[in-house]
């Protein structure tokens, strides 16, 4: 699965499937975007001064987001009735 948090635009996507807003509060605040491939624990965070850190796991607080992003896509499904 890819993975991608944008937080300017309060954005999560997976599998290139984009919902927002998405609570991420929890995401640092010198944090830019991450993108991360789920199937090669691949992925790098994309800071605000323009530097990059590869990395091989989620930090938690992406964790936090894709599960925001989950349960933000549940209640809006819910409030249409789905």
């Amino acid at each position: 699965m890819k993975l991608t948090i944008i937080v300017d635009d309060n954005a999560v996507y997976k599998d290139r499937v984009a919902f927002f807003p998405v609570d991420l509060s929890a995401t640092p605040s010198n944090v830019h975007a991450l993108q991360f491939d789920t199937d090669t624990n691949t992925g790098h965070i994309e800071f605000k001064d323009a530097a990059n850190e590869e990395i091989t796991f989620l930090p938690d607080w992406a964790v936090t987001a894709f599960n925001n992003y989950d349960t933000a896509v549940a209640a809006y499904l819910a409030s249409k009735g789905q």
